[in-house]
């Protein structure tokens, strides 16, 4: 995946949050970084999908499997780079993830 920019979400027009996961990061991790971002809330490093108390956020896992989340965009048998977006909704945010690991929140 794609190397984070300054390790950080971005905000982006109208409240957007932008987030490129790390080289190491799954995309479950990179989607609930960037939504804690949009909902105001800090994600600590040293936590990950399966642990992270979200807070006000419902778990990932009651939208969307995180473990089929991180193998949607994983390379083939062959090893061929598997392309593509999801988008879903989750707590209200219309979330955008892409295979080269970036990550758009948006409020619905």
């Amino acid at each position: 995946m794609a190397t984070k920019q300054d390790h950080a979400a971005t905000a982006g027009k109208q409240g957007d949050v932008t987030y490129t996961a790390g080289d190491n990061e799954t995309l479950s991790n990179a989607v609930l970084t960037a939504l804690r971002t949009a909902a105001g809330r800090s994600t600590p490093s040293n936590q990950d999908a399966e642990s992270l108390d979200v807070g006000v956020l419902t778990p990932l896992f009651e939208t969307i499997d995180p473990d089929a989340l991180n193998a949607l965009f994983s390379s083939t048998h062959s090893g061929a780079a598997r392309n593509g977006t999801i988008t879903f909704t989750h707590d209200g945010y219309e979330v955008t993830a892409t295979s080269e690991g970036h990550v758009v929140v948006s409020s619905e």
